[in-house]
């Protein structure tokens, strides 16, 4: 995500290394949420907000660029554009589901199924 300029569909990851970045406050050990995944080296952050349409009205601002669900692409504020990044890999994600030894319950084989589609979408 940016604050509207050029119109441009992609961004490369090179381009995004030196960005200014809006994350999510986390701890040492959680990933900064709203720093591209796959970005090289570490992310220059300048703002953080706890929540995503905080973190929209600062790009609309022009304060930096962040990521963002698919799901709140209908509820950008004006100004901001979405990019898609290349030339980033793959992202590699892992669903471990943890449960009682034994026989799955027919609940728990049915969350471990929703789960494990969810992951795959």
């Amino acid at each position: 995500m940016r604050s509207k300029g050029p119109p441009c569909a992609a961004a490369w990851v090179d381009e995004l290394v030196d960005a200014p970045w809006i994350a999510s406050p986390s701890s040492s050990t959680e990933p900064l949420l709203g720093v591209w995944p796959g970005l090289p080296g570490r992310a220059r952050v300048v703002h953080s907000g706890r929540d995503w349409l905080t973190k929209l009205h600062l790009v609309a601002a022009g304060a930096g660029v962040t990521t963002v669900p698919e799901g709140l692409t209908a509820v950008l504020p004006p100004g901001v554009a979405v990019l898609r990044v290349q030339g980033a890999p793959p992202e590699i994600r892992r669903v471990l589901v943890a449960r009682l030894p034994g026989t799955a319950t027919p609940a728990v084989t049915a969350v471990t199924e929703a789960i494990t589609t969810a992951a795959r979408l």
